[in-house]
Protein backbone atom coordinates (compact mmCIF):
# COMPACT_ATOMS: atom_id res chain seq x y z
CA UNK A 1 0.00 0.00 0.00
CA UNK A 2 1.33 3.40 -1.00
CA UNK A 3 2.15 5.67 1.95
CA UNK A 4 0.18 8.94 2.05
CA UNK A 5 2.00 12.26 1.93
CA UNK A 6 1.60 15.48 3.90
CA UNK A 7 0.59 18.70 2.15
CA UNK A 8 2.74 21.78 2.81
CA UNK A 9 1.16 25.22 2.36
CA UNK A 10 3.35 28.31 2.45
CA UNK A 11 2.33 31.78 3.59
CA UNK A 12 1.56 33.40 0.24
CA UNK A 13 -0.61 30.46 -0.78
CA UNK A 14 -2.73 30.47 2.40
CA UNK A 15 -3.47 34.15 1.78
CA UNK A 16 -4.88 33.34 -1.64
CA UNK A 17 -6.98 30.33 -0.66
CA UNK A 18 -9.42 31.84 1.87
CA UNK A 19 -10.94 35.29 2.35
CA UNK A 20 -12.79 36.98 5.18
CA UNK A 21 -16.26 35.92 3.99
CA UNK A 22 -15.39 32.20 4.09
CA UNK A 23 -13.62 32.72 7.41
CA UNK A 24 -16.75 34.32 8.91
CA UNK A 25 -18.86 31.31 7.95
CA UNK A 26 -16.30 28.84 9.28
CA UNK A 27 -15.80 30.61 12.61
CA UNK A 28 -19.54 31.02 13.20
CA UNK A 29 -19.94 27.29 12.53
CA UNK A 30 -17.16 26.48 15.01
CA UNK A 31 -18.68 28.70 17.70
CA UNK A 32 -22.09 27.07 17.16
CA UNK A 33 -20.61 23.60 17.54
CA UNK A 34 -18.83 24.74 20.70
CA UNK A 35 -22.19 25.89 22.08
CA UNK A 36 -23.60 22.47 21.22
CA UNK A 37 -20.80 20.69 23.12
CA UNK A 38 -19.36 19.25 19.90
CA UNK A 39 -15.76 20.34 20.44
CA UNK A 40 -12.74 19.35 22.50
CA UNK A 41 -10.23 22.02 23.40
CA UNK A 42 -7.63 21.66 26.17
CA UNK A 43 -6.40 24.84 27.84
CA UNK A 44 -3.97 26.95 25.81
CA UNK A 45 -0.40 26.25 26.92
CA UNK A 46 1.88 29.27 27.43
CA UNK A 47 5.67 29.22 27.29
CA UNK A 48 6.75 32.63 28.61
CA UNK A 49 10.25 33.86 27.78
CA UNK A 50 10.60 37.27 29.47
CA UNK A 51 14.31 37.43 28.65
CA UNK A 52 13.30 37.64 24.99
CA UNK A 53 10.20 39.76 25.71
CA UNK A 54 7.94 37.22 24.05
CA UNK A 55 6.04 33.99 24.46
CA UNK A 56 4.85 30.89 22.64
CA UNK A 57 1.42 29.25 22.80
CA UNK A 58 0.40 25.69 21.89
CA UNK A 59 -3.27 25.34 20.93
CA UNK A 60 -4.84 21.93 20.14
CA UNK A 61 -8.51 21.25 19.35
CA UNK A 62 -11.05 19.01 17.64
CA UNK A 63 -14.43 20.03 16.21
CA UNK A 64 -17.04 17.37 15.43
CA UNK A 65 -17.92 17.25 11.75
CA UNK A 66 -14.67 18.82 10.57
CA UNK A 67 -12.15 16.72 8.65
CA UNK A 68 -9.16 17.22 10.93
CA UNK A 69 -7.86 17.93 14.38
CA UNK A 70 -5.34 20.75 14.59
CA UNK A 71 -2.65 22.19 16.78
CA UNK A 72 -1.18 25.66 16.35
CA UNK A 73 2.25 26.70 17.57
CA UNK A 74 2.22 30.48 17.68
CA UNK A 75 4.39 33.22 19.13
CA UNK A 76 3.80 36.78 20.28
CA UNK A 77 6.95 38.95 20.23
CA UNK A 78 5.98 42.67 20.27
CA UNK A 79 9.56 43.84 19.56
CA UNK A 80 9.60 42.00 16.23
CA UNK A 81 8.24 45.09 14.51
CA UNK A 82 11.70 46.61 15.04
CA UNK A 83 13.34 43.57 13.43
CA UNK A 84 11.31 43.37 10.25
CA UNK A 85 9.33 40.36 11.47
CA UNK A 86 5.62 39.96 12.29
CA UNK A 87 4.69 40.27 15.95
CA UNK A 88 2.64 37.09 15.64
CA UNK A 89 3.79 34.05 13.65
CA UNK A 90 2.60 30.49 13.66
CA UNK A 91 2.13 27.14 11.97
CA UNK A 92 -0.83 24.77 12.06
CA UNK A 93 -0.58 20.99 11.85
CA UNK A 94 -3.84 19.46 10.63
CA UNK A 95 -4.16 15.75 11.40
CA UNK A 96 -6.66 13.02 10.54
CA UNK A 97 -8.60 12.42 13.78
CA UNK A 98 -9.15 8.75 12.89
CA UNK A 99 -5.50 7.81 12.28
CA UNK A 100 -3.40 10.71 13.53
CA UNK A 101 -1.77 11.11 10.13
CA UNK A 102 -0.55 14.69 9.49
CA UNK A 103 -2.67 15.79 6.55
CA UNK A 104 -1.23 19.27 6.24
CA UNK A 105 1.30 21.69 7.69
CA UNK A 106 0.44 25.29 6.90
CA UNK A 107 1.66 28.76 7.69
CA UNK A 108 -0.70 30.32 10.23
CA UNK A 109 0.58 33.89 10.49
CA UNK A 110 -2.04 35.32 8.14
CA UNK A 111 -4.65 32.75 9.14
CA UNK A 112 -4.38 33.78 12.81
CA UNK A 113 -5.24 37.37 11.93
CA UNK A 114 -8.00 36.19 9.57
CA UNK A 115 -9.74 33.90 12.06
CA UNK A 116 -9.42 36.51 14.84
CA UNK A 117 -11.01 39.14 12.62
CA UNK A 118 -13.76 36.69 11.74
CA UNK A 119 -14.39 35.97 15.43
CA UNK A 120 -14.85 39.69 16.05
CA UNK A 121 -17.19 39.90 13.10
CA UNK A 122 -19.32 37.00 14.36
CA UNK A 123 -19.46 38.53 17.84
CA UNK A 124 -20.57 41.88 16.42
CA UNK A 125 -23.23 40.13 14.31
CA UNK A 126 -24.87 38.73 17.44
CA UNK A 127 -24.15 41.53 19.92
CA UNK A 128 -24.00 44.87 18.10
CA UNK A 129 -27.05 46.85 17.01
CA UNK A 130 -28.07 45.86 13.49
CA UNK A 131 -28.15 49.50 12.41
CA UNK A 132 -24.56 50.17 13.55
CA UNK A 133 -22.91 52.67 11.20
CA UNK A 134 -19.83 54.07 12.97
CA UNK A 135 -16.69 52.14 13.91
CA UNK A 136 -13.88 53.26 16.20
CA UNK A 137 -10.59 51.36 16.01
CA UNK A 138 -8.14 51.71 18.89
CA UNK A 139 -5.01 50.23 17.38
CA UNK A 140 -4.11 50.05 13.69
CA UNK A 141 -2.01 46.92 13.19
CA UNK A 142 -2.67 43.64 11.40
CA UNK A 143 -5.45 42.61 13.79
CA UNK A 144 -7.32 45.86 13.17
CA UNK A 145 -7.28 45.17 9.43
CA UNK A 146 -9.10 41.85 9.59
CA UNK A 147 -11.49 43.13 12.27
CA UNK A 148 -12.58 45.97 9.99
CA UNK A 149 -12.81 43.71 6.94
CA UNK A 150 -15.13 41.38 8.87
CA UNK A 151 -17.31 44.23 10.13
CA UNK A 152 -17.63 45.60 6.59
CA UNK A 153 -19.04 42.22 5.50
CA UNK A 154 -21.84 42.37 8.08
CA UNK A 155 -22.77 46.03 8.58
CA UNK A 156 -23.42 49.00 6.31
CA UNK A 157 -20.71 51.21 7.77
CA UNK A 158 -20.64 54.94 7.01
CA UNK A 159 -17.73 56.15 9.11
CA UNK A 160 -14.49 54.73 10.54
CA UNK A 161 -12.18 56.49 12.97
CA UNK A 162 -8.81 55.02 13.83
CA UNK A 163 -6.31 55.86 16.55
CA UNK A 164 -2.76 54.59 16.94
CA UNK A 165 0.43 55.70 18.69
CA UNK A 166 2.31 56.47 15.46
CA UNK A 167 0.96 58.73 12.67
CA UNK A 168 2.79 56.73 9.98
CA UNK A 169 1.09 53.51 11.07
CA UNK A 170 -2.32 55.22 11.10
CA UNK A 171 -1.89 56.47 7.54
CA UNK A 172 -0.74 53.02 6.42
CA UNK A 173 -3.88 51.54 7.92
CA UNK A 174 -6.15 54.16 6.35
CA UNK A 175 -4.62 53.49 2.93
CA UNK A 176 -5.30 49.79 3.42
CA UNK A 177 -8.86 50.34 4.68
CA UNK A 178 -9.79 52.50 1.71
CA UNK A 179 -8.94 49.61 -0.61
CA UNK A 180 -11.32 47.16 1.06
CA UNK A 181 -14.12 46.06 -1.30
CA UNK A 182 -16.90 47.67 0.78
CA UNK A 183 -15.06 50.89 1.68
CA UNK A 184 -15.93 52.94 -1.39
CA UNK A 185 -18.45 55.27 0.28
CA UNK A 186 -17.07 55.05 3.82
CA UNK A 187 -15.49 58.06 5.54
CA UNK A 188 -12.23 56.79 7.03
CA UNK A 189 -10.16 59.21 9.09
CA UNK A 190 -7.57 59.58 11.82
CA UNK A 191 -8.66 60.31 15.40
CA UNK A 192 -6.33 62.57 17.36
CA UNK A 193 -7.24 60.99 20.69
CA UNK A 194 -8.74 57.72 21.90
CA UNK A 195 -11.69 59.65 23.29
CA UNK A 196 -12.38 61.17 19.88
CA UNK A 197 -12.05 57.73 18.31
CA UNK A 198 -14.65 56.02 20.47
CA UNK A 199 -17.11 58.65 21.70
CA UNK A 200 -19.66 58.38 18.88
CA UNK A 201 -18.92 54.84 17.74
CA UNK A 202 -21.54 52.11 17.46
CA UNK A 203 -18.82 49.45 17.35
CA UNK A 204 -15.43 49.81 19.04
CA UNK A 205 -12.50 47.47 18.38
CA UNK A 206 -9.41 47.50 20.58
CA UNK A 207 -6.32 45.71 19.24
CA UNK A 208 -3.39 47.02 21.29
CA UNK A 209 -0.88 45.28 23.62
CA UNK A 210 -1.76 47.71 26.42
CA UNK A 211 -1.33 46.87 30.10
CA UNK A 212 -3.45 49.78 31.30
CA UNK A 213 -7.00 50.91 30.46
CA UNK A 214 -7.20 52.96 27.28
CA UNK A 215 -10.98 53.32 26.81
CA UNK A 216 -12.89 55.03 29.64
CA UNK A 217 -16.50 54.44 30.64
CA UNK A 218 -17.39 58.11 30.31
CA UNK A 219 -16.25 58.22 26.68
CA UNK A 220 -18.60 55.61 25.22
CA UNK A 221 -22.29 55.90 24.45
CA UNK A 222 -25.19 53.67 25.43
CA UNK A 223 -25.83 50.81 23.02
CA UNK A 224 -22.22 50.45 21.89
CA UNK A 225 -20.62 47.08 21.21
CA UNK A 226 -16.91 46.52 21.96
CA UNK A 227 -14.66 43.83 20.55
CA UNK A 228 -11.80 43.65 23.07
CA UNK A 229 -9.11 41.84 21.08
CA UNK A 230 -5.73 43.03 22.33
CA UNK A 231 -5.63 41.42 25.78
CA UNK A 232 -4.30 37.93 25.12
CA UNK A 233 -1.88 37.41 28.01
CA UNK A 234 -1.85 37.84 31.78
CA UNK A 235 -1.65 41.52 32.77
CA UNK A 236 -2.96 42.96 29.51
CA UNK A 237 -5.94 45.34 29.67
CA UNK A 238 -7.55 47.87 27.33
CA UNK A 239 -10.89 48.76 28.96
CA UNK A 240 -11.81 50.66 32.11
CA UNK A 241 -13.24 48.08 34.57
CA UNK A 242 -16.32 50.30 34.89
CA UNK A 243 -17.18 49.37 31.30
CA UNK A 244 -17.12 45.69 32.21
CA UNK A 245 -19.33 46.32 35.26
CA UNK A 246 -21.90 48.12 33.11
CA UNK A 247 -21.75 45.79 30.12
CA UNK A 248 -23.16 42.45 29.05
CA UNK A 249 -19.84 40.60 28.84
CA UNK A 250 -19.46 37.63 26.50
CA UNK A 251 -16.17 35.71 26.50
CA UNK A 252 -14.85 33.27 23.93
CA UNK A 253 -13.68 30.85 26.63
CA UNK A 254 -13.96 31.39 30.40
CA UNK A 255 -10.69 29.64 31.29
CA UNK A 256 -8.64 31.61 28.82
CA UNK A 257 -10.39 34.93 29.41
CA UNK A 258 -9.92 34.61 33.18
CA UNK A 259 -6.21 34.04 32.74
CA UNK A 260 -5.33 36.23 29.79
CA UNK A 261 -8.36 38.06 28.35
CA UNK A 262 -9.70 41.56 28.87
CA UNK A 263 -11.29 40.54 32.16
CA UNK A 264 -8.11 39.05 33.70
CA UNK A 265 -6.79 42.16 35.47
CA UNK A 266 -10.18 43.29 36.76
CA UNK A 267 -10.85 39.77 38.07
CA UNK A 268 -7.60 39.65 40.03
CA UNK A 269 -8.19 43.11 41.48
CA UNK A 270 -11.74 42.20 42.53
CA UNK A 271 -13.25 44.89 40.29
CA UNK A 272 -15.13 42.29 38.25
CA UNK A 273 -16.31 38.77 39.05
CA UNK A 274 -16.95 35.59 37.09
CA UNK A 275 -20.62 35.75 38.05
CA UNK A 276 -20.79 39.02 36.09
CA UNK A 277 -20.05 37.20 32.81
CA UNK A 278 -23.21 36.78 30.77
CA UNK A 279 -22.20 33.93 28.43
CA UNK A 280 -19.57 32.50 26.16
CA UNK A 281 -19.87 33.16 22.45
CA UNK A 282 -20.76 29.53 21.71
CA UNK A 283 -23.86 29.78 23.90
CA UNK A 284 -24.95 32.90 22.02
CA UNK A 285 -24.29 31.59 18.50
CA UNK A 286 -25.99 28.26 19.34
CA UNK A 287 -28.96 30.30 20.64
CA UNK A 288 -28.78 28.84 24.12
CA UNK A 289 -28.61 32.43 25.34
CA UNK A 290 -29.82 35.58 23.61
CA UNK A 291 -27.41 38.14 22.24
CA UNK A 292 -28.45 41.78 22.29
CA UNK A 293 -31.99 42.27 23.59
CA UNK A 294 -32.05 46.05 24.16
CA UNK A 295 -30.84 49.00 22.10
CA UNK A 296 -29.33 50.59 25.19
CA UNK A 297 -27.20 47.60 26.20
CA UNK A 298 -23.44 47.97 26.23
CA UNK A 299 -21.96 44.68 25.05
CA UNK A 300 -18.36 43.48 25.24
CA UNK A 301 -16.79 40.50 23.50
CA UNK A 302 -13.61 39.35 25.25
CA UNK A 303 -11.60 37.54 22.60
CA UNK A 304 -8.51 35.52 23.51
CA UNK A 305 -8.39 33.36 20.39
CA UNK A 306 -9.51 29.73 20.43
CA UNK A 307 -7.94 26.61 18.99
CA UNK A 308 -11.32 25.64 17.51
CA UNK A 309 -11.01 28.74 15.33
CA UNK A 310 -7.73 27.36 14.00
CA UNK A 311 -9.37 23.99 13.31
CA UNK A 312 -12.14 25.76 11.39
CA UNK A 313 -9.85 27.91 9.26
CA UNK A 314 -7.32 25.09 8.67
CA UNK A 315 -10.04 22.78 7.42
CA UNK A 316 -11.30 25.16 4.76
CA UNK A 317 -7.76 26.06 3.68
CA UNK A 318 -6.86 22.38 3.33
CA UNK A 319 -10.06 21.59 1.46
CA UNK A 320 -9.52 24.46 -0.99
CA UNK A 321 -5.89 23.51 -1.55
CA UNK A 322 -6.85 19.92 -2.33
CA UNK A 323 -9.64 21.01 -4.67
CA UNK A 324 -7.35 23.40 -6.55
CA UNK A 325 -4.32 21.07 -6.35
CA UNK A 326 -2.17 23.70 -4.66
CA UNK A 327 0.83 23.24 -2.38
CA UNK A 328 3.45 20.53 -2.34
CA UNK A 329 3.49 17.06 -0.81
CA UNK A 330 6.25 15.61 1.34
CA UNK A 331 6.69 12.20 2.93
CA UNK A 332 6.78 12.65 6.71
CA UNK A 333 5.58 9.16 7.61
CA UNK A 334 7.25 6.05 6.15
Amino acid sequence: MKSPKTLILEAELTKKLVGIKEALNAIEDAFRRMGQAKTKMPAKLYLNLPQFKGDFRAMPAWVEGFKGCAIKWVNVHPLNKNKGLPTVMGIIILSDPATGFPLCVMDATHLTALRTGAAGGVAAKFLARKESRKVGLVGCGVQARTQLAAIFEIFNIDEVKVWGPKPKEIMCFINFAKKLPRAKKVKIEKANTIKDCVKDSDIIVTTTPSRKPLVRRGWIKEGVHINAIGADACGKQELDYKILKRAKVVVDDLRQASHSGEINVSLRKGKFHKKDIYADIGEVVAKRKKGRVKRSEITVFDSTGLAIQDVAIANIVYRKAMQLKKGKFVKFVS
